[in-house]
Parts: C-alpha cells; sequence; structure tokens
C-alpha cells in the first residue's frame, strides 16, 4: 500500500532533503510540490494526501494560515510542521497544533550539519508512525476496559503523565481543567527536542491553575504544581530527606528517546515505591511500558489514554495488551479521574 507525500515549502533545499529521506521508506511517495501556502492548499484539496509536510514561513500564505484555511474548508489531510528550533519557532508550532498539525520536525538547512542524520531519523520515524497508524485504526483491542481497584487521593504522592506524538494538545486539553491547589505535583515527560521543553512549560502553565516549569535540578516537587522533562535530558525524581526534588540525567536514550517516560517511571518507583498514578497517553512505539509493568506490579495505579482521542495509539495501545493499566479512558476522562481524587 503507498503512502502519499505532498511537499508545501518554498525552499528548493529543504523540499529536496525532505523529499530523499521519505522516499527512502518503503512505499513512500512525494506526490507533489507547492511553494506556497496557497498553491499548498489547492494541492491538499485536489492530490488528497496522505501527509502534507507543511512550512510556516512562505509567501502568499504561511503555514498558519494554511492550517486556518484548512479547518475552514473541513479537509483531513494530516500535516507535519518543518519547525525551526528557536524559542520564537516553538511558540508557532504550538499555534500550528493547536490548529490540527500532528506534530513537527525541525526544518532542513544548508546550516544543519550534523544535524541532517538527526533529522534523518526522526522524519522517519514520524512517517513510519503514521503509516503503522493508518494501518491500525480500525482495529480495537480494548473488547473490555480493565477496571483495578478503586483509589483515594491518599493513595499517591504524585502523577507522573508520559506522552509522545499528539501529546502536547491532549495535555493541553487536561492542564486547562486543573486548578489551582490541586493536591499533587506531576511530572510530565513529553518526546520533545530542547528548546521546545521550555515553551511547552509556559504555554501549558498560561492555561491551567496549576504552575508548570521545565525541569532544572534540585526543583522540588509540590502539589499545585507540575514538572515538564526538559529536551535532551532525561528527569530523574529522587528524594532529598522530606523532600522529592528532580534531577537531570544525561544517560543514553532508551527507546531512541531522551527523555525517556521508562526513565522516569523507574527513578519515581525507586523513590515512592508505588504510591504514584501512572498515565500513558498517545504516541507510538513502547517507551513508558516497561516501566508502568514495574509501578503496576509494586501496587501504583495506571491510567491509559483510549484509542478514540489518541492521535497515534502505540504506547497506550502497548501497556493495554501487556496488561499493566487499571483504566483505560479518553483524554478528558483522565481530567476527570484527576478531578475527582479526594
Amino acid at each position: 500500500m503507498s503512502f502519499r507525500i505532498l511537499l508545501i515549502d518554498d525552499s528548493a533545499l529543504s523540499r529536496r532533503i525532505v523529499r530523499d529521506i521519505a522516499e527512502e521508506l518503503p512505499g513512500v511517495s512525494v506526490i507533489g510540490e507547492a511553494v506556497n501556502g496557497r498553491e499548498g492548499l489547492e494541492m491538499m484539496e485536489s492530490l488528497k494526501p496522505d501527509l502534507a509536510i507543511l512550512d510556516v514561513e512562505m509567501p502568499v500564505l504561511d503555514g498558519i494560515r494554511v492550517l486556518e484555511e484548512r479547518r475552514a474548508r473541513g479537509l483531513e489531510t494530516p500535516v507535519l510542521m518543518l519547525s525551526v528550533l528557536t524559542r520564537e519557532g516553538a511558540d508557532t508550532t504550538f499555534r500550528a497544533l493547536e490548529l490540527g498539525a500532528l506534530d513537527f520536525v525541525p526544518k532542513p538547512s544548508a546550516h544543519m550539519g550534523f544535524m541532517v542524520d538527526q533529522l534523518q531519523a526522526l522524519l522517519k520515524q514520524k512517517i513510519s508512525e503514521l503509516i503503522a497508524s493508518r494501518q491500525t485504526a480500525t482495529v480495537s483491542i480494548v473488547e473490555k476496559r480493565p477496571i483495578g481497584p478503586e483509589r483515594r487521593l491518599q493513595d499517591f504522592d504524585l502523577v507522573l503523565i508520559g506522552s509522545s506524538t499528539g501529546g502536547p494538545q491532549c495535555l493541553h486539553r487536561i492542564f486547562r481543567r486543573l486548578p489551582a491547589g490541586f493536591p499533587l505535583p506531576i511530572c510530565v515527560v513529553q518526546h520533545m527536542p530542547p528548546v521546545f521543553t521550555a515553551a511547552f512549560a509556559s504555554r501549558l502553565s498560561s492555561v491551567s491553575g496549576v504552575d508548570v516549569f521545565e525541569a532544572e535540578p534540585g526543583r522540588e516537587l509540590r502539589a499545585g504544581q507540575a514538572v515538564v522533562a526538559r529536551g535532551g535530558m532525561h528527569l530523574a525524581v529522587k528524594r532529598n530527606g522530606s523532600r522529592l526534588v528532580v534531577d537531570l540525567d544525561e544517560s543514553p536514550p532508551i527507546h531512541a528517546h531522551r527523555p525517556s517516560i521508562d526513565f522516569t517511571l523507574r527513578s519515581a518507583r525507586q523513590a515512592l515505591g508505588g504510591r504514584i498514578l501512572g498515565i500513558i497517553m498517545t504516541g507510538m512505539g513502547r517507551d513508558g511500558v516497561d516501566g508502568l509493568r514495574e509501578l503496576h506490579d509494586a501496587g501504583g495505579h495506571v491510567l491509559a489514554q483510549d484509542e478514540g482521542t489518541s492521535i497515534i495509539f502505540g504506547m497506550n495501545r502497548r501497556a493495554i495488551e501487556e496488561g499493566v493499566v487499571d483504566r483505560v479512558l479518553s483524554d478528558s476522562g483522565i481530567a476527570d479521574y484527576l478531578l475527582e481524587l479526594r
């Protein structure tokens, strides 16, 4: 089965690099190239590609306007953004995600040097995720949702959330419902590059009653606050006397990810035993599954996001399949669960 891609970018160099990388994947073909947003929209409508790879800064119509027009026209073409790895680029990218873009990769340029190899691996991973999700989208593995024993607020000292592709959008919907004074500290491990995690933490904080920070060594985990793992670093949870703190770790990636959900889950379990509410959300692969198994075996409680609200039903699917999940909920159901902890 072929997977058809439309490139929308005014840079010929960028289009060539992305095309060459994408077409190395079996069954993938680039069926069109647009040099501005207006042309890209028309080709999106006429060619009906399986994926559009979209630049932000373009003549005639920029990437954000393309996404707004796409929504207005009712087009459902999945969109992957090409993003500049700066704070300004991060803010624009999060706006694109809010407008329906699935995910993003760094925009290629003549000055990337060694980063081209990283881009190649990341772009292939993202396209492969989308192909896999399309092939499994109609298969539901949750015939009967697993139900564990009821838990109360007093059973937990920490909420730990892991997510990947589609995570920013879902986390935004959850955090905007959390009130000031939420009774537990929260750790978020979202697969995301450096620079972007600081902007992401700031964005979550702006919509939530919970104060959200990017992780820094020694920061105490406090009720009513959340910490987002820093891009490019593992997040460790440790005890420092009576205090619970976070640290940063440069150990090798796990499942090709740093930060890794498994790394943080294991460190938190060592510090807290089973007194953790673990939540696994949208994303491809199996990062988090092994850590959740260990947490579940230690008496922790595990929620998984359901297929219907997941952009990529992958990590959460694996956790459900392997029997380490107590409840399967929509993203709004996860927010309800957190709000109902008493």
